[in-house]
């Protein structure tokens, strides 16, 4: 049976919690105990002990394309890591190469090996003005990581018809849609110190396209009309310390507001079990994983329909639009607030999600590609 070597190197120290390494952790755990001896996984050195604590049953190629030692002519050092990265995949002892995140550019290159892509979103190119230097580049690094690849998985409908409308003449025989897996403990976690009550919880990254303002100004329009507080979960951003912070100071609502950041997985999932309502506002989004694992702790929520949103989410929540007319989601907020779903409708919606999106769903779609090459 072929091996396969995963590309984890997205993974750094500063940033386990974020999307994309939480996205490899939940494939790794759901790889069946029989597999383990198939797989290497890539990693940087700052990462290894980490990763070979947390994972002690799989062998580990180590390498640091971040070197010092690299030129300081950025195109230059770019073919540098382009090599040292063929290099190492095809020494591997590997005959497939699983890249399950599409923001390493020096991964888009040609190799020996048969390569499995996971393209998450094709924002890198939508944020750009179209034929700017960015977008040129942009677009260059995709075209060249898809025409590389045996196998192109994109995470949501959405997302495959991002990629067919940039790059029209892809391969369909290629591409597949793979759901994310979504997995939460269901078990409470009574040991967490800080205990909070009666609040809207907001998960996410603290960007403009997150869009938080519209989440505040629609709490400011109704902040005398509902008990409720709010928690906010993010690390923090320039954007948050110098457009969030001035308008909670302006608007009279710092007192209001809690925010979190670098907790803990069972931390969050507390979070979610004890809110009130979870209410996310999202411009952008690939996937989505928040709104999703609010609604499998028997959270109500309420969510934007923007671009993937409302594919994954299955169309079994809240919604308002347009996503950014804070007097509307106002409206759904007090609704929501004022006539909260039953406990076997919100137990219904979290049992739909855990069937839907089930690790072991999404890990044998992944194994039956691996075969099939």
């Amino acid at each position: 049976m072929e091996r396969i070597l995963i590309d984890a190197t997205i993974i750094r120290l500063n940033d386990i919690y974020k999307s994309l390494p939480i996205y490899i952790f939940r494939y790794l755990d759901s790889i069946e105990e029989e597999e383990y001896g198939r797989y290497n996984i890539l990693v940087l050195d700052e990462v290894f002990e980490y990763m070979r604590q947390r994972y002690s049953m799989f062998e580990y190629i180590v390498y640091n394309p971040y070197t010092s030692k690299m030129s300081s002519n950025r195109i230059i050092r770019f073919i540098q890591r382009c090599r040292l990265y063929k290099r190492t995949v095809e020494c591997s002892g590997c005959q497939i190469l699983f890249i399950p995140n599409d923001l390493v550019t020096f991964s888009s290159i040609k190799t020996t090996l048969k390569k499995v892509t996971v393209i998450h979103d094709m924002k890198s190119i939508n944020n750009r003005t179209r034929f700017s230097i960015g977008f040129i580049i942009n677009w260059i690094y995709y075209h060249q990581l898809l025409s590389n690849s045996d196998k192109i998985i994109s995470i949501s409908k959405f997302t495959r018809d991002d990629i067919l409308k940039f790059f029209p003449r892809t391969n369909l025989d290629k591409l597949q849609v793979i759901y994310n897996s979504v997995e939460i403990s269901a078990k409470k976690n009574e040991n967490w110190k800080d205990s909070y009550k009666n609040y809207i919880l907001f998960v996410n990254t603290l960007l403009p396209y997150k869009n938080i303002m519209t989440f505040l100004n629609a709490f400011y329009l109704i902040k005398d009309k509902i008990k409720q507080n709010i928690i906010i979960v993010g690390k923090t951003t320039e954007y948050w310390t110098n457009e969030v912070i001035p308008f909670l100071e302006q608007k009279g609502l710092l007192h209001r507001v809690v925010h979190l950041e670098n907790i803990s997985n069972a931390e969050l999932v507390k979070l979610y079990q004890d809110a009130s309502l979870f209410v996310t506002t999202s411009l952008k989004e690939g996937f989505g994983y928040t709104p999703i694992e609010a609604a499998m702790c028997g959270c109500p929520v309420i969510s934007s329909k923007c671009e993937a949103l409302l594919d994954t989410t299955k169309d079994l929540l809240f919604y308002y639009e347009p996503a950014q007319d804070a007097g509307e989601l106002s409206k759904q907020i007090c609704y929501v607030i004022n006539n909260p779903p039953s406990k076997k409708k919100l137990d219904d919606i979290a049992y739909k999600y855990r069937e839907i999106y089930s690790p072991q769903k999404q890990y044998r779609n992944f194994k039956q590609i691996f075969n099939s090459l």
